[in-house]
């Protein structure tokens, strides 16, 4: 093997090490109420994965601008200004437009828009599986967990089967999630498809809530990472960060 396709290797290898790949959504409302991805659960990722020298492409159903809600608090709107995000979040790429091969991970952030496009994409989750298949890292958090219920492997198997998993509860939706009007306005149970899928599934209850045992679900072996609420977000990200590095290193 000749010096300088062992460098093109290196290079191409280090290229995907250090690209990330976030899914977000063009469906900006459920009903009458506002959604898309929630802010929180993107602008955290995003900077932590900036911050520690990944490049970020964010792909939607339909490419352009990402629906993306919630309140800018003091703490978001440095990276929710930032002409980096606003760049990235209003020139989504479309499917068609992503090479999986250059990635070293997917990350898919909550709220419900996703239940409405993404999740029906057969591109997304062909995609998903192709980075997952070549060696990468997936990561979600809250509803962005239903984003994998159909991605399914090479061999017909659904991504899920086998895997450690947690999902935001269904307890919680039918409790706080006004704007599915607790549940209703959505096309499924994601805990009861994934359970259905061969998921192994751990769902907090309200009283295991506080125990993070049942919120934060580190599958190292399969190389998945899974929170249950929105503020579990950034936590995935770092999780995903120190899979990706385990990996280059292994």
């Amino acid at each position: 093997m000749t010096l300088i396709l062992l460098i093109a290797i290196a290079l191409s290898g280090n290229a995907q090490s250090k690209r990330v790949l976030i899914v977000s959504t063009n469906i900006d409302s459920v009903g009458s109420n506002a959604s898309g991805t929630f802010l929180m659960e993107i602008a955290f990722p995003f900077k932590y994965f900036t911050d520690n020298g990944f490049e970020i492409d964010i792909i939607t159903h339909k490419g352009g601008k990402a629906a993306i809600y919630g309140k800018v608090t003091d703490e978001l709107s440095p990276i929710s200004t930032s002409e980096l995000f606003i760049s990235k979040t209003t020139n989504t790429l479309s499917p068609d437009q992503v090479k999986a091969k250059e990635y070293g991970a997917i990350f898919y952030p909550g709220g419900h828009g996703q239940y409405f496009d993404v999740m029906y994409d057969e591109r997304i989750a062909a995609i998903a599986a192709t980075i997952y298949e070549k060696g990468g890292v997936i990561g979600t958090a809250g509803h962005g967990v239903a984003s994998l219920v159909d991605v399914r492997l090479s061999n017909g198997k659904y991504l899920v089967e086998n895997k450690k998993l947690t999902c935001f509860p269904l307890w919680a939706e039918k409790k706080f999630m006004n704007i599915s009007v607790y549940g209703k306005l959505l096309p499924f149970d994601m805990q009861e498809v994934l359970t259905r899928r061969g998921a192994n599934l751990t769902v907090c209850t309200p009283e295991t809530r506080p125990n993070q045992e049942f919120t934060h679900i580190v599958d190292e072996k399969n190389r998945i990472v899974t929170g249950a609420f929105a503020t579990s977000a950034k936590w995935v990200a770092e999780q995903v960060v120190i899979l990706m590095r385990k990996d280059k290193k292994g």
